[in-house]
């Protein structure tokens, strides 16, 4: 039986790769590495709007077939396989996933490594196709708006308030105002607040206008979002 007999097999009748020796073992892997290069870019795209690790993602394209690689060791040979779940049991990750969205994306190529060797490729298709249709409407839908964090630095004078001499300018360009922190070093104050407005260039301009305002700095706040 040929590489493209076996292909067709394994697809049309949904028989584990395992039957087939070597060349189903070859279209595991193959058919695992591509939807490991999918999952790929489909977390690029939906990174381009954060900060994005490229070692992360790469990761995705050698966990996939890994996995796929496991499970079909186990069809193989059960006292190997017994001996692989010993050996995870025992090993620690140093890497720390720090985004729960990360964590997804994981799961999901680890989850098509398991389809595939299973001989279940429907279903990993299917799953991708879902995941991404799930994955491409969370990012879009407009849950909330990531808050904004606004830092003055400034002399008001002896007896006078910071906050008191932006008070205009917030009042004017701004929807809603937080104090999150207030210092003062060397007679200067410093004033952190959250803030939500849509007019970011004129905030800025009006604040560094001001003769008490030495500095303004406006932040997004990635990873949050407020109501």
């Amino acid at each position: 039986m040929s590489f493209f007999d076996v292909v067709y097999k394994i697809l049309a009748e949904g028989y584990s790769p395992s039957e087939y020796g070597g060349k189903g073992i070859a279209v595991a892997m193959l058919a695992s590495a591509v939807l490991s290069v999918y999952i790929f870019f489909c977390y690029r795209v939906v990174s381009r709007r954060t900060m994005y690790s490229l070692s992360f993602n790469r990761s995705f394209l050698i966990v996939g077939p890994v996995t796929a690689a496991l499970v079909l060791l186990m069809h193989q040979n059960a006292i190997a396989g017994v001996g692989i779940i010993g050996a995870l049991s025992i090993v620690r990750l140093r890497g720390a996933v720090k985004e729960p969205m990360d964590l997804v994306f994981v799961l999901w190529s680890v989850a098509c490594g398991i389809f595939i060797a299973a001989g279940m490729w429907r279903v990993g298709i299917v799953v991708s196709i879902a995941v991404t249709a799930i994955v491409i409407l969370l990012d879009y839908l407009p849950l909330g708006r990531a808050p904004l964090i606004l830092s003055v630095y400034g002399y008001p004078g002896e007896k006078k308030n910071l906050q008191s001499a932006c008070s205009g300018v917030l009042g004017r360009t701004c929807r809603k105002v937080k104090v999150i922190s207030t210092g003062k070093v060397d007679g200067k104050q410093s004033l952190v607040m959250r803030v939500q407005t849509k007019q970011r260039l004129r905030l800025t301009n009006e604040l560094a206008l001001l003769p008490e305002v030495e500095s303004v700095t406006l932040v997004e706040q990635e990873g949050e979002v407020s109501f």
